[in-house]
C-alpha cells in the first residue's frame, strides 16, 4: 500500500444577504441581478418583505436567476400561513420559517433572525455556536466583526428609519471560505 494524501476542501461560496423589501419590486430586481452578476446562487432574507404577492414576485425573479432562497418572516409580514405555505408551492426554491432560521453551508453554520422581538434577538446574538448572525428589522447596514462571528444586517432594499432623502439601498453578500462580510450599494 502506498501513502497517500488526503485531500480537504470546502467550496468558496457566496451568499446574498438582502432584508425589509417592504414591496418595493424595482428594488428586488435590482438586488437580484446583482447578486446574480457577483456569483450569488442562494440568498437569505431577513424578513418585512410585507406582501405575499411581494414574495411571489422576488421568487419568480429568482428562479429566472437561479437563485435559491433561505428567509425569516418579519413583523410586517402579518399573513403568516400564506408566506409558509410559499414552501410548498410550484417554487420549490425557498425556504421560510417564521422566527429563527439555522443552516450550514459546507462547514460554515448561518444563523438568520428579523429582529424585531428583543428578548429573541438577545438570545441569539449571545449564543456562541454560528459562523454569521444575519439580521434585519433596523433599516440599518451593519457589518460588526464580532470576534470570529460577523453579525451581518444588509439594511433595506425599500426605506431608510428614520426616512431619509439621502438613503441608498443595500445589500450584503458573505463569503463562506474567508468569513468575511460586505455591505453593497445597489
Amino acid at each position: 500500500m502506498g501513502n497517500y494524501a488526503k485531500f480537504v476542501y470546502t467550496i468558496d461560496m457566496k451568499i446574498g444577504v438582502i432584508s425589509d423589501t417592504h414591496d418595493k419590486l424595482s428594488n428586488i430586481d435590482t438586488a437580484l441581478k446583482f447578486f446574480s452578476e457577483h456569483g450569488v446562487s442562494e440568498v437569505v432574507h431577513c424578513g418585512d418583505w410585507k406582501l405575499v404577492s411581494s414574495a411571489l414576485h422576488y421568487l419568480d425573479v429568482a428562479q429566472q436567476f437561479g437563485i435559491h432562497t433561505r428567509g425569516v418572516l418579519g413583523n410586517n409580514d402579518i399573513e403568516t400561513a400564506s408566506f409558509l405555505e410559499l414552501n410548498e408551492t410550484k417554487f420549490k426554491t425557498i425556504q421560510l420559517v417564521e422566527g429563527v432560521l439555522e443552516f450550514r453551508v459546507n462547514d460554515t453554520k448561518i444563523v438568520a433572525y428579523h429582529g424585531h422581538h428583543a428578548p429573541t434577538l438577545r438570545d441569539t446574538r449571545n449564543r456562541t455556536d454560528y459562523d454569521f448572525l444575519l439580521l434585519g428589522h433596523t433599516h440599518k447596514p451593519v457589518v460588526d466583526t464580532n470576534g470570529n462571528r460577523p453579525i451581518v444586517n444588509p439594511g433595506s432594499t425599500a426605506f431608510s428609519i428614520p426616512r431619509s432623502k439621502v438613503w441608498v439601498p443595500t445589500v450584503a453578500i458573505i463569503d463562506t471560505t474567508s468569513r468575511s462580510a460586505t455591505i453593497y450599494k445597489i
